[in-house]
């Protein structure tokens, strides 16, 4: 717990917790006590984990936010069906928000089929959608960020599932990203690139240079 407790303090202004899918429940419960005490604003774990972790922060002012997974390259209505009968159910048990992840090629098709119920299904709910940043070219983020707003997402969850180094361009892809960035956008961005603190620190000094407005809604996802 000593380099988690380094780790939470040096990224104190931006961290947010990420639980493990197996993450048992007295963990879960040392999680929460962590939270608490550093009065860390979100937390993401797996739907079975939302009814543990609940009790212990409920009223808190913590928001859990509770993962779903579309892991086709497109959605179909099935798919659609499934993850928002398994989302309000999430929310019955006590998760704040809901975060999707998708291929970015899926996005059109989860937003076409979603952003007419989208209010209804997440009233007073965070809705997160979660990309690899590695599928996103520099010409796909104003498609992106218009998709985004049409289903008003509260966040964009950026992931890398895989460092390339060099290959992967992640510097002049979060580049590109900030360089479009507009007034319309109303979500915040929030980051869960895993134990990579070289990518985390590049993606938080871009912001600050490019985009320091962005800062202070800006939330990284460190796995505990």
């Amino acid at each position: 717990m000593i380099e988690k407790s380094i780790i939470f303090d040096d990224l104190s202004d931006v961290v947010s917790v990420w639980c493990d899918a197996a993450i048992d429940s007295g963990e879960l419960a040392r999680v929460a006590g962590v939270i608490m005490d550093r009065n860390i604003p979100f937390v993401s774990v797996a739907p079975e984990c939302v009814p543990v972790i609940w009790p212990w922060l409920e009223n808190k002012g913590v928001k859990i936010l509770s993962r779903f997974v579309l892991s086709d390259k497109k959605v179909t209505e099935q798919q659609i069906s499934d993850v928002t009968m398994a989302i309000n159910s999430a929310f019955k048990r006590g998760a704040h928000g809901a975060q999707i992840f998708l291929a970015y090629s899926a996005l059109v098709g989860l937003v076409e089929q979603t952003h007419v119920i989208r209010d209804d299904l997440f009233f007073e709910k965070d809705l997160s959608i979660a990309i690899d940043i590695n599928q996103i070219d520099s010409d796909d983020w104003n498609d992106l960020f218009e998709n985004l707003q049409k289903i008003n997402a509260t966040s964009l969850l950026l992931t890398m599932s895989k460092d390339m180094g060099d290959k992967s361009d992640f510097v002049g892809r979060f580049y590109g990203m900030l360089d479009v960035w507009n007034s319309e956008n109303k979500f915040d961005v929030h980051l869960a690139f895993g134990q990579n603190f070289q990518r985390i620190e590049q993606a938080l000094r871009l912001i600050k240079s490019m985009r320091p407005e962005l800062i202070k809604t800006t939330k990284v996802f460190i796995n505990y």
